[in-house]
């Protein structure tokens, strides 16, 4: 059976952090079972456009954030956690940001669409993608036409999406280019996709070799299943980024190896790849444990669920900005850099005023107490155990023994102090917990 840490490392990559509870139950479980039905999502809840996006009184920037508020409320109360966090993965991967698409609900269809194929076969997924109206817009496909082809979307299809760089040449570009053109959004709303035959460049075109009246799609597949060779670049890629985002950067060749093998073996599902991952040996290495900050959205869900607050409550869009990352705004096509991105002084501070803020919340939960009402049951513990406490509600699951001690010694002085507003210093506890490394390590 699985230690608890491995199950406690496992929720956290697979989604959002677990309660002492769920990680007792599952380390009493085989670990191949607990994969499977972190990837069961058949009990997801209900994904149904937000009323909001279609309120003419609001402004886009008022959509935009309350866009924001409802994918961060799924994300800490979601049954299947696993689908949100590949949501995610696919928000940073396909990287589409608000600022120039310029309409809330699209940016919101697409995520919709990450979560509706988060495990489905990759192909299909690039597939769907490539003729949503917000990456059409936001990749300038949308003006693309015979006779003057624009070459962006082109392009970060092969180097971003699928293939990675130095697996093209500029004259695989131009001839895409060409293929993509008329693959357009709807003239009269800009938010629907629509193919114009009359803008389309039917004329033979050479990619990668091969000379053919090429069309969009055919790109797609031709790299992701009728080329073996780029359909190989393109599982290692994936494999690579995939492994990336849930174990820790820069895997070594062998890593690699199996996980694409694997993708490869089931034809690009997505779901193999995620299964292969979570259940490889390296994940539960001291690297894997060890090698992810966490990002401020899975950061700022974490405490979300830690405390029982929602966004609305919590208000996290306010801050994110400055924390260094806003859902739907990426800062480009690349998307987010992880780990060392989120480590300056700057966001780490906005962090920390973020905790002060909804720690003393008339609304906040925390299990075992009633925030804003009463610390008796708090104060009668030792400090130790109070301590302790504080690690369980955030679910710090093996906190360093040089943190403990900062932590005892800090509370010890705390109630030593008699000019100290000592019966709200467990409040103060909980944000010292949300600021230690071991809450900002994912």
């Amino acid at each position: 059976m699985p230690q608890p840490a491995d199950i406690a490392h496992l929720l956290r990559r697979a989604g959002f952090g677990g309660t002492a509870a769920q990680i007792s139950t599952l380390a009493a479980q085989d670990w191949a079972t607990t994969v499977d039905q972190l990837l069961d999502f058949s009990a997801a809840p209900v994904d149904t456009e937000p009323a909001f996006l279609t309120d003419g009184s609001l402004g886009d920037w008022e959509k935009e954030f309350a866009l924001q508020a409802w994918w961060l409320d799924r994300m800490a109360t979601t049954t299947t956690p696993l689908q949100e966090k590949l949501t995610f993965f696919w928000h940073g991967h396909f990287a589409t940001a608000n600022y120039k698409v310029a309409d809330s609900r699209l940016m919101y269809l697409q995520n919709a669409l990450f979560r509706s194929m988060a495990t489905a076969g990759f192909r299909d997924l690039v597939q769907q993608m490539s003729l949503q109206p917000a990456m059409l817009i936001w990749l300038d496909n949308d003006p693309n036409e015979k006779g003057h082809p624009n070459e962006n979307f082109a392009r970060e299809l092969m180097e971003l999406f699928t293939l990675g760089v130095d697996q093209y040449t500029q004259d695989d570009i131009v001839a895409s280019a060409r293929a993509w053109t008329g693959h357009n959004t709807l003239d009269s709303d800009r938010t629907v996709y629509h193919f114009y035959p009359e803008r389309h460049d039917d004329d033979l075109k050479t990619f990668m070799g091969v000379t053919q009246n090429w069309d969009g799609p055919d790109i797609i597949d031709f790299i992701l299943g009728g080329d073996a060779t780029h359909k190989a670049i393109a599982a290692r890629f994936i494999a690579t980024k995939m492994w990336s985002f849930f174990a820790y950067p820069n895997p070594d060749a062998g890593i690699v190896t199996d996980l694409a093998t694997a993708f490869l073996a089931d034809d690009l599902s997505v779901e193999t790849l995620v299964r292969t991952l979570f259940n490889h040996p390296a994940f539960l290495s001291d690297a894997a444990k060890q090698g992810l900050v966490r990002s401020p959205v899975e950061w700022i869900v974490a405490c979300m669920r830690a405390v029982d607050l929602s966004a609305a409550d919590s208000n996290p869009q306010w801050w994110m900005g400055d924390m260094g990352q806003q859902l739907f705004e990426p800062p480009n096509v690349s998307g987010w850099r992880p780990n060392g991105y989120w480590l300056t002084t700057s966001r780490l501070w906005t962090r920390a005023n973020w905790s002060r803020y909804i720690i003393w919340l008339d609304s906040v939960s925390v299990p075992g107490t009633t925030i804003g009402d009463t610390l008796s049951d708090i104060m009668g513990l030792t400090v130790a155990n109070a301590v302790q406490h504080a690690f369980d509600v955030l679910g710090v699951d093996n906190p360093s023994s040089h943190t403990r001690a900062k932590l005892e010694a800090w509370l010890t002085a705390q109630r030593a102090d008699s000019n100290a507003w000592t019966n709200y210093s467990f409040i103060n506890l909980l944000t010292l917990v949300m600021l230690s490394p071991e809450l900002n390590l994912a």
